[in-house]
């Protein structure tokens, strides 16, 4: 299934957390997150997207997700705090000339649902919660860290041919 929106995608924000990972990680005894276990089929879509959109993400966790970001090359925000990522998206829209309609916003968690209702496009992992699929746009029907943005990107087809057309 391709989608066709009513005003052109330039932005796509992500959560890491739940949507490139499962949301799970493992931890010692002090609280410290060891490691956590990214999809890299995603970020080889996420290399492919890169060339028509601009992509971002926006996370509550900025010790592992900041330096993964870093090391690929990815823009990172750091939204502490069930507010934090609620007032650093306008920001962000601002940065990439965007208002929200230009914008897909992927979210995983509740810290994600004020968001998630600024930004028409929104959409979640299957597994994310009844909470958050009743208030996105479109659920995926794929599991954070099962391929999130593989699904996007067939997702967006249609659109990147578009691109491709006025491109040339």
């Amino acid at each position: 299934m391709e989608m066709i929106f009513e005003r052109p995608i330039k932005l796509i924000v992500s959560e890491i957390d739940g949507v490139i990972t499962n949301g799970m990680y493992a931890e010692d005894e002090l609280g410290n997150t060891l490691y956590k276990v990214f999809n890299q089929k995603d970020f080889f879509v996420i290399n492919k997207l890169k060339k028509y959109y601009k992509i971002v993400f926006l996370c509550d966790d900025n010790k592992i997700n900041y330096n993964m970001c870093q090391r690929k090359n990815l823009p990172f925000y750091w939204g502490k705090g069930n507010k934090g990522k609620y007032e650093v998206l306008p920001n962000i829209l601002r940065r990439y000339n965007c208002i929200p309609d230009n914008v897909i916003y992927i979210g995983s968690k509740m810290t994600d649902e004020k968001c998630m209702k600024m930004i028409p496009y929104s959409m979640c992992p299957d597994d994310a919660g009844a909470y958050l699929k009743n208030i996105v746009w479109a659920p995926f029907i794929t599991k954070g860290g099962e391929g999130i943005f593989v699904e996007l990107f067939d997702l967006l087809l249609e659109n990147i041919k578009m691109l491709q057309t006025n491109c040339s």
